[in-house]
């Protein structure tokens, strides 16, 4: 019986066998399905995230490339005004007595040799609509620097500054002669213009570094060629090239200027110079 039993509980356990495989069998494909299809999963994530950390680094090397609007430029200006070498006429004034006409210079008006008590050293005082004309013997060469020192102090109207060189030596005092000339005139607030009667030329810029409110302004100007250079401050106001007649020799040079009391124009450190 003992015996019996046995070979029967055997052959239950051979039938259960190949059923108890089968099922290992598809649990053991199933979990590789998982893992395989878990795998699957982690490489699309892990593009993903790859794409998405790629990102911030592409926006970073465009910013790095392209100027963000609204950046402010610095530029970088050279002051090349040069001298002329040879002195023709210097005035600082200084020889003159304090209410006295300067000697060197001839007018249609008046004027007064001054001292200030903002600044050192003494100043021509220039009366309104009057032109001046320093005493230059033979007068300009054909090429040359001109440069002085203005103050326009008091100002509370419009007001005007005249530059000439005139092809002439006949101590003329018109404002606007009948002789072939160039004229630089400054209004207020910088506003300039450079005419030459010979070449139709007139041109005009503002002056950003023009001051109307006591203090100095050095004016340097250039003649080489038909080329006319001009810096008020060291800023470079006019650089035409062709500005005078190549031919001409622009042999006076005049000052004035137009304004109302109690504007005053003063000059002072007067130097023309030859090239």
């Amino acid at each position: 019986m003992r015996k019996t039993f046995s070979v029967l509980f055997a052959a239950a356990l051979l039938l259960q066998s190949p059923l108890f495989s089968l099922a290992q069998n598809a649990i053991d494909k199933a979990s590789d399905n998982v893992d395989k299809a878990s795998n699957t999963i982690d490489k699309v994530g892990s593009l993903f995230k790859k794409k998405k950390k790629n990102k911030p680094d592409t926006v970073a090397a465009k910013s790095a490339a392209e100027p963000v609007g609204g950046t402010n430029i610095t530029i970088n200006s050279v002051y090349d005004f040069t001298p002329g070498s040879t002195v023709l006429f210097t005035d600082q004034f200084d020889s003159t007595v304090g209410g006295n006409f300067p000697a060197k210079w001839i007018t249609d008006a008046s004027g007064q040799v001054v001292t200030l008590q903002q600044y050192p050293g003494k100043w021509f005082s220039l009366t309104n609509n009057g032109m001046y004309i320093p005493k230059l013997k033979g007068g300009l060469s054909k090429d040359f620097t001109v440069e002085f020192d203005l103050i326009i102090a008091n100002v509370n109207n419009s007001h005007t500054l005249f530059i000439d060189f005139e092809d002439a030596l006949n101590g003329n005092f018109d404002r606007y002669p009948n002789n072939p000339f160039l004229q630089m005139r400054v209004y207020e607030r910088g506003s300039a213009y450079v005419e030459c009667k010979g070449k139709n030329l007139d041109t005009h810029v503002n002056s950003s570094a023009y001051n109307e409110g006591g203090k100095i302004n050095h004016f340097a100007l250039r003649k080489q060629g038909e080329r006319l250079l001009v810096y008020i401050n060291q800023e470079k106001t006019f650089d035409i090239n062709h500005a005078f007649e190549g031919q001409r020799t622009y042999s006076t040079f005049k000052l004035g200027a137009d304004f109302f009391d109690p504007t005053h124009f003063l000059v002072s450190n007067v130097r023309i110079a030859a090239l």
